[in-house]
């Protein structure tokens, strides 16, 4: 989409890995601030603070400051009011990516341990197919601009399930759509404003 962001944040940045990629990669290398709520991620965020990339521990107030474009990865799932979040998100740039976990499949639904591991170990409060994921983002009174899939679990294996990570690229070779309401272990990369 030909996006040349010079003012770049993300909210839920975590130990800041990601903005820090972003802040090196990125050409012109555009101004990144990254907000974190846990003290422990934060910590970890400052020590990779440079010129041009600053981390705060909160959140941003889109009355002081705004950017073109704010980054929401893997975060709005663990948010207890996260329609709200999405809104509060929509002054502070124009445009908006996230990175939003598609937990409930019919395997997940099956076998409910897996959305108990998504619960338990990953902190995750709500639960998304890719139709309410956009639904979502769409009733928080943003416009999906683009979306496609994403999955770790095809770049990097099932943990052992060698047999469900074929199934599961065969699969979305075919129709990916299928493949992530089906076995999941997939993510939606969404492009919104």
């Amino acid at each position: 989409h030909s996006l040349q962001p010079s003012r770049l944040v993300e909210v839920g940045c975590g130990a800041g890995g990601i903005l820090e990629c972003l802040h090196r990669q990125l050409l012109p290398q555009p101004a990144c601030i990254g907000y974190e709520i846990s003290p422990q991620a934060f910590s970890m965020a400052q020590q990779r603070e440079a010129k041009g990339l600053h981390y705060h521990h909160g959140t941003p107030r889109p009355d002081v400051d705004t950017f073109d474009v704010v980054l929401a990865l893997d975060v709005f799932e663990h948010v207890e009011d996260y329609l709200g979040f999405i809104r509060g998100l929509k002054s502070l740039a124009r445009w908006k990516i996230f990175h939003i976990p598609l937990d409930l499949s019919v395997l997940s639904v099956a076998k409910p341990m897996y959305l108990n591991m998504a619960r338990e170990q990953v902190g995750h409060l709500h639960y998304f197919t890719r139709e309410t994921a956009l639904a979502s983002l769409e009733q928080a009174g943003l416009k999906v601009r683009d979306c496609f899939f994403t999955s770790v679990e095809l770049d990097q294996g099932a943990h052992g399930r060698k047999r469900l990570q074929a199934l599961r690229k065969l699969l979305f070779a075919r129709n990916a759509d299928l493949a992530a309401r089906w076995l999941g272990g997939f993510s939606l990369l969404v492009l919104a404003e």
